[in-house]
């Protein structure tokens, strides 16, 4: 007997330690990663761009007539400065020497073109790149390309679409401005930005 009453005293003491709980201790939040830290900007914090920079000015929309008039009222040089052989209102875009990248200074002029197109997107547009006389025909040619590619991807990033947007080079084969000085080989070097015809209805991209 003295066996059984050993076993029933060792459950007795078993089923009293499972009822005790341990107490809950303090818990370590868990770490955060470097990924996860500043997901969200400090209370009041602005999301517009830096102070200082005005938004691109406001687009005055023209009709292609209208703007051809315009353009007719100024002289010759300042027609070329602001247009090139683009269709007004659009505007030429142009560059460096031996350099394909749009200049900073031409940004607003490609937003501004960018606008009239998602307007009017009946309309569909050649961008013809240009270079001035210096360097052979088979570089200018090649830049000239490289000139109107640029301007085309900026466009599309802008959102106009790329099935309206071709592009072709003269190279040096179409000077603007005559001369053979830098301030007529700055007026050579552009991409124009030229209207070829209305988009069939089937055809708009929006």
């Amino acid at each position: 007997m003295r066996w059984f009453f050993g076993i029933v005293f060792s459950l007795i003491l078993l089923s009293a330690c499972a009822k005790k709980e341990i107490p809950p201790g303090p818990v370590s939040p868990a770490p955060v990663s470097p990924a996860e830290e500043n997901v969200r900007p400090p209370a009041g914090a602005s999301l517009k761009g830096p102070p200082g920079v005005k938004p691109p000015p406001g687009f005055e929309e023209e009709t292609l007539e209208a703007a051809a008039r315009e353009a007719e009222k100024l002289s010759p040089e300042e027609r070329w400065r602001l247009y090139g052989r683009s269709t007004p209102p659009l505007k030429a875009i142009f560059f460096d020497f031996d350099d394909y990248r749009v200049r900073p200074d031409m940004l607003p002029r490609l937003r501004e073109d960018a606008r009239f197109l998602l307007r009017h997107p009946e309309y569909r547009v050649e961008l013809q790149g240009n270079c001035d006389e210096r360097g052979d025909r088979e570089y200018n040619l090649a830049l000239g390309e490289k000139r109107a590619l640029e301007v085309k991807r900026y466009l599309e990033n802008l959102g106009v679409s790329p099935e309206r947007l071709s592009t072709v080079s003269f190279g040096e084969e179409r000077p603007l401005a005559p001369g053979h000085n830098e301030a007529a080989w700055a007026l050579n070097r552009r991409v124009d930005l030229v209207i070829l015809r209305p988009l069939k209805r089937s055809e708009e991209s929006y």
